[in-house]
């Protein structure tokens, strides 16, 4: 009931300020609530869909559903590069609380490149910055990073070139490793395959 109150609260906020700002816009009702639904989803900000809209050669009239596509594109891309610089920083980052706000950037971005349409486990990760205890932080951190990479193995494109590297890698050892230890290091092989193709840093604030 929570996000559908939100969900209805961004609608109108979207609504009025690209009104207040483009008079060629009109809402199409239904045919834009998948429109409004989705960038809700991306944790997309109205504030940046009037920054995407502007300066654009825009249809004489045009609803949500015309520009959808358009502001995701600039959404992805403007992400992209906030996850780079994040990424950058991130390493010499001594403030615990910063570097969960730069880790949640990198994986927002990540999320976005392989096109998961829902970001709300990233929500998980923005509410350890309401934990005092730093070991306790350090502790959630381990158990959401294996969530987020069982979510990255059943979404990313190149989940299944990463288990085939594994296998591959894994066959010299299948006659005598006993099949618990195959099981856990093929799944760190994965794991570590889709860290270093996607760019992802220590899940850490120590």
């Amino acid at each position: 009931m929570d996000r559908e109150k939100d969900l209805e609260k961004y609608a109108q906020e979207i609504t009025t300020l690209i009104k207040d700002t483009f008079p060629s816009f009109f809402f199409s009702g239904s045919n834009d609530t998948p429109t409004l639904r989705e960038w809700y989803s991306l944790g997309i900000p109205p504030s940046f869909i009037l920054f995407a809209l502007d300066g654009e050669n825009l249809p004489r009239r045009f609803s949500l559903k015309d520009v959808r596509e358009l502001v995701k594109k600039k959404f992805k891309r403007y992400s992209k590069e906030e996850a780079r610089k994040a990424l950058i920083t991130l390493k010499e980052e001594r403030i615990p609380y910063v570097r969960i706000d730069k880790l949640y950037t990198v994986l927002k971005s990540v999320l976005l490149d392989i096109g998961v349409e829902d970001l709300s486990i990233l929500n998980k990760l923005n509410k350890l910055k309401d934990l005092e205890d730093i070991k306790k932080i350090e502790k959630e951190l381990i158990s959401f990073e294996e969530e987020f990479f069982r979510l990255l193995e059943k979404k990313a494109p190149v989940s299944k070139k990463c288990k085939e590297l594994a296998e591959k890698r894994l066959m010299p050892y299948k006659f005598y490793w006993k099949e618990k230890v195959i099981n856990v290091t093929r799944n760190a092989l994965i794991k570590r395959c889709l860290k270093e193709t996607y760019g992802i840093p220590d899940f850490t604030i120590l």
